[in-house]
């Protein structure tokens, strides 16, 4: 078990703990159970351990190796307490260290982070090996335990005195000297328990007994956990349908490694919300919303979803969270356990197992930020209590964005959790159930004052309502805050229950909702959220909060426009009346009355506009301005004292409100799309390197996004093809001088000393000083446009020679059966993997969406419906056929 006290086992099976002097006293239940015969912890799994290695010894199954034989019968008991305390801000070039059961997929994780953080993998086992010339396993046999143990401990102090810094460090070890080791390595750099499910350890290990590795899994996890301060779920990957799938045209080239990349993904995730900000640029969002913290927001929600349905696997986490903004798993087992009378040693460690899993696997399904909620009963005894502090604890060694912690508990239990959070938010959370007493009561200030004094981030009072009255009595409580002197925490309060849903739809940050496509009905009112995100959103708009609006997409010719159906869609998941209509026209003259109408929200802009329209914008963002040119156009109603454009969170206050415009901004968010596609398309083998090189065709407005793309991944060395050199030379220059200015800070570091190169002709060599390019992109048109014909590009072969393929994107869509495209796919067998503007358009159109809206974008509906309203050559949906790559898709892009 995880916690701060000493945690021992009662003969009738339950639990004891043994408090030292930093948690809750023990009163009288230390009376009660003086004469009850305890274990500790420790013996427990001491004797666990013997007898699973007498077992083993005795039923050894045929396929068993002598490695795989002393991975269970090596396995030592605990032999320090669970190792809790204050984790420092980790430099952001400490070394980390991952340890774990053989099989837990340490040595993967390790190589996909090293090449993300440009850091040295250190496996220790090897280093063992190259130091003695034998495996453990084969010293241990030849020199016997204490020896092999000892020389462990040697070869571990050894690699984490040489490799503090700039180092992923892998360890399978157990022993008490490896314990104490690592433990202090804890004390300053992230040591990271690798955990994954039992199946995928007994395949690795090929063991028969299922019995034997969960009891192998419990001993090793206890041991574990007393020795490192984080713990990461390593969730089994199956291949998606998708990946055995080949469609012609229509089907992307299947990537073979698609899910290493979503282990990747989340595991990075992880990792970047351990170390300081910045620390893994390759994780760096580039969404609006993402930088601003959903309680610095206007109208925020908490899609409440039971850890039970996520272990269950009986809830699609991105379908229900659409119009939500954080995902709130909510434990319900504590409460459960404690009414059932069924809360023992080992349910409380399944609940440890369980949280850990369940976090994993919402945090793989989704980029919003996590809100675990422990459920604490009303009435909940000494033992319970500290159950709950040992599992909330634990929690905070999975790093979720926030966490709540019950405000009924003592002020010293709540400080030292405080102190020991890490980078997690507290929300202080009290939710009387039984006999409420009245928002008027001073006792929910005091509740308020307890969590802003002890240092909380946010307080969440929540009641149920009798009435109907409850919902304006609230305003009570939040005038006497406002009144409040001094630093203040976000208040979050509202009532719950049928009655309730007027001021949890008026509550204004991260009231919590129940998924919109829930249709069961959860048996635990009222602590079941009665209101869905969609919900809340329509009521505002019906409450005239928030206005009906006015989008639209700009262009000479944009009839053929999938935005209209992928942004009307969306806005419909999300509950926003907004309209967004195409409008084709020959001049920015036919558009003016349209940005000038008080109920104009913004529009995307197509070609040939997105630098023309930047004469109409008062401000451009940084990135619109290092790119020049604009594809988001944004009306500003409100500005700062000084005139310039709110920044942060006041930059969306607005949003949602007409009335006159004082400014129009201009964004660009087309290389946020081409980022994603090339982050998603290249292959663990093509990692970007000092030396990958990127070749760009075309440069007009996308090929500008499209270096801008490339600069912000890392990519140094650019190569540019256009039919007119002196338009690319022009291009190149732009970017040449934009990198030599001071002051500018928005490229990656990857980016300083890039060098770009124009070849003037196919017929041209390959630059003999830049390596063979590994991305490839064509911002040239797709179709024929007025009197020019389409294009028909090829490029030489031994442009494609790259020995381990790469990604070649088109950001086109109107046609996707090109020559470029056709000439890609053949190449997929030696690792090219192709995209186009199907991919492309609705990763762009996420941060579009969020800038229109203030909410985020419903990512699968958006993507689901652009493959939706494609059209066949016959003009009728083509979805059947591209299924398959909505199933395949990653929705971790940041």
């Amino acid at each position: 078990m995880l916690g701060h006290e000493e945690i021992m086992l009662r003969s009738n099976g339950f639990r004891k703990i043994r408090d030292h002097g930093h948690g809750i006293s023990s009163r009288n239940s230390e009376a009660q159970t003086e004469q009850t015969p305890t274990l500790t912890l420790a013996e427990t799994l001491h004797s666990q351990s013997r007898n699973s290695s007498r077992s083993q010894s005795q039923s050894q199954p045929p396929s068993t190796r002598p490695e795989q034989q002393d991975a269970v019968t090596r396995t030592p008991s605990p032999t320090f307490p669970p190792l809790t305390g204050e984790v420092p801000e980790f430099a952001p070039d400490a070394s980390m260290l991952l340890a774990g059961i053989r099989g837990a997929g340490k040595s993967t994780l390790a190589i996909m982070a090293s090449s993300a953080m440009d850091r040295k993998v250190i496996d220790l086992e090897t280093a063992f090996q190259k130091t003695s010339g034998l495996s453990s396993a084969a010293y241990k046999a030849e020199h016997g335990s204490a020896a092999c143990y000892k020389h462990q401990a040697k070869v571990l102090q050894n690699a984490l005195d040489r490799h503090r810094t700039g180092c992923i460090l892998v360890c399978s070890w157990m022993e008490s000297r490896i314990q104490n080791l690592l433990r202090e390595f804890a004390a300053t750099h992230p040591v990271i328990h690798i955990v994954r499910d039992a199946d995928a350890i007994q395949n690795h290990l090929k063991f028969r007994d299922k019995a034997k590795i969960r009891n192998l899994l419990n001993v090793s996890n206890a041991i574990f956990r007393t020795c490192t301060n984080f713990e990461f779920f390593n969730i089994s990957e199956k291949p998606t349908r998708s990946s055995l799938t080949r469609i012609f045209l229509t089907q992307r080239t299947p990537a073979p490694y698609l899910t290493l990349k979503h282990v990747e993904r989340h595991f990075l995730k992880f990792l970047s919300l351990i170390y300081p900000a910045g620390t893994i640029p390759f994780m760096d969002s580039a969404f609006p919303l993402a930088r601003i913290p959903p309680e610095e927001r206007r109208f925020t929600y908490a899609t409440s979803i039971p850890l039970s349905d996520v272990l269950d696997d009986s809830v699609d986490t991105e379908e229900h969270v659409a119009g939500a903004d954080v995902v709130q798993i909510v434990v319900h087992d504590l409460s459960d356990h404690a009414e059932a009378g069924t809360l023992t040693a080992e349910t409380s460690s399944q609940l440890l197992a369980d949280i850990t899993k369940g976090i994993g696997v919402v945090r793989r399904s989704t980029i919003l930020p996590i809100i675990l909620h422990l459920f604490l009963p009303h009435t909940a005894s000494e033992d319970v209590v500290r159950v709950y502090l040992d599992l909330i604890h634990h929690t905070l060694r999975l790093a979720p964005e926030m966490m709540t912690v019950d405000l009924r508990l003592e002020d010293s239990h709540i400080s030292r959790i405080l102190t020991v959070r890490k980078r997690t938010k507290i929300i202080g959370n009290a939710f009387i159930i039984t006999d409420p007493p009245s928002w008027e009561s001073p006792m929910w200030m005091n509740w308020y004052k307890k969590a802003n004094t002890l240092g909380c981030h946010l307080a969440r009072l929540i009641r149920p309502a009798a009435n109907v009255e409850d919902n304006f009595r609230i305003n009570h409580l939040r005038s006497s805050v406002d009144a409040l002197q001094g630093p203040k925490i976000p208040l979050i309060a509202y009532n719950s229950g049928p009655l309730g849903r007027n001021s949890a739809a008026f509550n204004r940050i991260l009231t919590v909702v129940r998924p919109d496509s829930l249709e069961r009905v959860n048996p635990k009112p009222p602590i079941t959220p009665c209101i869905t995100a969609v919900g809340a959103t329509k009521a505002l708009f019906s409450s005239f909060i928030y206005n009906e609006m006015k989008l639209y997409v700009f262009g000479t010719n944009v009839s053929y426009s999938l935005s209209p159906a992928m942004h009307t869609r969306a806005l419909k998941a999300c509950g926003v009346p907004h309209t967004y209509e195409p409008v084709s026209c020959a001049s920015l003259r036919g558009i003016r009355h349209l940005i000038e109408d008080p109920n104009f929200a913004g529009a995307s802009i197509g070609l040939p506009f997105k630098v023309e329209i930047i004469t109409l914008t008062h401000s451009l963002s940084n990135h619109a301005r290092a790119i020049g040119a604009v594809n988001t156009l944004i009306p500003i109603r409100s500005l700062n004292e000084d005139g310039s454009i709110p920044t942060g969170a006041a930059f969306f206050d607005s949003v949602n409100q007409s009335g006159p415009i004082k400014a129009l901004y201009g964004e660009n968010t087309d290389w946020i799309g081409i980022r994603a596609c090339i982050r998603r398309g290249l292959s663990p083998a093509n990692a970007v390197v000092a030396s990958t090189c990127g070749l760009v065709i075309g440069a007009g407005g996308m090929a500008r996004a499209t270096i801008y793309a490339m600069l912000q991944v890392g990519i140094k060395n650019i190569v540019v093809y256009n039919r007119t050199p002196q338009n690319a030379q022009k291009m190149v220059s732009h970017f040449t001088e934009l990198l030599q200015r001071k002051g500018f800070k928005l490229l990656s570091a990857g980016s300083e000393g890039a060098q770009f190169h124009v070849i003037e002709s196919l017929e041209d060599a390959w630059p003999a000083d830049v390596r063979l390019p590994t991305v490839v992109v064509s911002c040239i048109p797709t179709h024929r446009i007025g009197n020019v014909p389409a294009p028909d590009l090829t490029l030489p072969d031994e442009w494609l020679g790259s020995r381990t393929g790469g990604v070649a994107i088109e950001l086109g869509y109107k046609t996707l059966d090109t020559p470029f495209l056709a000439q890609f796919r053949k190449e997929s067998s030696r690792g090219w993997v192709s995209m186009d503007g199907l991919d492309m358009l609705p990763e762009q159109g996420f941060a579009q969406f969020e800038l229109f809206t203030g909410r985020r974008a419903p990512r699968r509906i958006m993507r689901r419906e652009v493959f939706q309203a494609y059209p066949d050559e016959e003009g009728k949906s083509n979805f059947e056929e591209l299924r398959p790559r909505l199933q395949s898709l990653d929705e971790q892009e940041a």
